[in-house]
């Protein structure tokens, strides 16, 4: 009996002969589990790319290719507008000198129709009979001068003839500007702010002639005339630039006024003493419109 026993359990199966089997079938089923979850469902395709992804940057990892530095790019400032192109061209300087304009006043006048009548009587004189309007006093005056010494000479003589006179002085400081601009176009711009001083000279000088010298109306017209023209050809010169420069526009503007009040009318031509009156008084007025322009033109520098 006891030998039996032994073999029976001999060729029974050995304690734990399964085990290795098992074990086999248990990772064959986890190994198709996870081949279902990777192949077969969304959250395998997640952890495909995942895997790929950390395949992809190991490989970068372990190669380290150098980088080519990239330009820096500064980025455009938007707070700001372009800064402006300087101007090209060549530069100059122009002036326009000061003035000083001394008045023989005759009285001064808060009454309108009282100052016209004795202006009146001053033209029937060869006066300038020009009315000043000094801030709301009416200024009347006879007759203006570039020095003072002459203008004193002439008070000190109607003075004594029993006209009651004074002086009166108007001035203001000139005006310096640099000018770029294409060479071409530097000659006319000094010739143009040149002669609006020169003006102011010639009818000075015409004035004084005109009753120095005992001209005649007819010659008085033409030297008016020519000034005429040597303003209209400096407004010229100048127009095309005019519209886009302020300060040119102004001076521009200064000889279209002379233009229009230097043109007597057939009252004033119609006696030499007629003339003499009314180029006095266009000599203060133009004095007076000078003024102004340099008033406007340092105002706008």
């Amino acid at each position: 009996m006891e030998y039996r026993k032994r073999r029976k359990k001999r060729n029974a199966p050995a304690e734990g002969s399964f085990q290795p089997l098992i074990r086999a079938l248990i990772l064959i089923i986890i190994f198709g589990a996870a081949l279902w979850l990777i192949f077969g469902t969304k959250a395998g395709e997640r952890i495909k790319t995942g895997w790929a992804m950390s395949l992809i940057d190991s490989c970068r990892a372990g190669s380290k290719p150098t980088a080519t530095p990239s330009p820096l790019v500064m980025p455009e400032d938007t707070s700001s507008p372009a800064p402006t192109a300087a101007p090209t061209g060549e530069t100059c300087e122009v002036k326009l000198p000061s003035i000083e304009i001394h008045m023989v006043e005759m009285g001064i006048y808060s009454d309108s129709a009282l100052c016209s009548s004795k202006a009146a009587e001053l033209k029937s004189m060869g006066a300038a009979g020009y009315v000043f309007n000094d801030g709301g006093s009416l200024r009347l005056i006879a007759s203006a001068y570039s020095d003072k010494a002459s203008a004193e000479n002439v008070i000190e003589r109607l003075r004594t003839e029993g006209y009651e006179c004074s002086l009166h002085t108007v001035s203001s400081n000139g005006v310096e500007l640099i000018i770029t601009a294409p060479g071409e176009r530097l000659i006319p711009i000094r010739t143009a702010f040149a002669a609006a001083a020169e003006t102011i000279t010639a009818l000075d000088e015409l004035a004084i002639d005109f009753d120095l010298n005992s001209r005649s109306t007819e010659y008085g017209l033409n030297v008016l005339n020519e000034i005429k023209t040597n303003l209209a050809t400096a407004s010229a010169s100048i127009a095309p630039q005019a519209e886009q420069n302020a300060m040119l526009a102004i001076l521009n503007r200064y000889y279209a006024d002379l233009l229009i009040i230097s043109a007597p009318d057939e009252t004033a031509s119609a006696s030499r003493t007629a003339f003499a009156s009314y180029i006095k008084a266009l000599r203060v007025e133009a004095a007076l419109r000078y003024v102004m322009l340099l008033s406007e033109i340092g105002g706008a520098a």
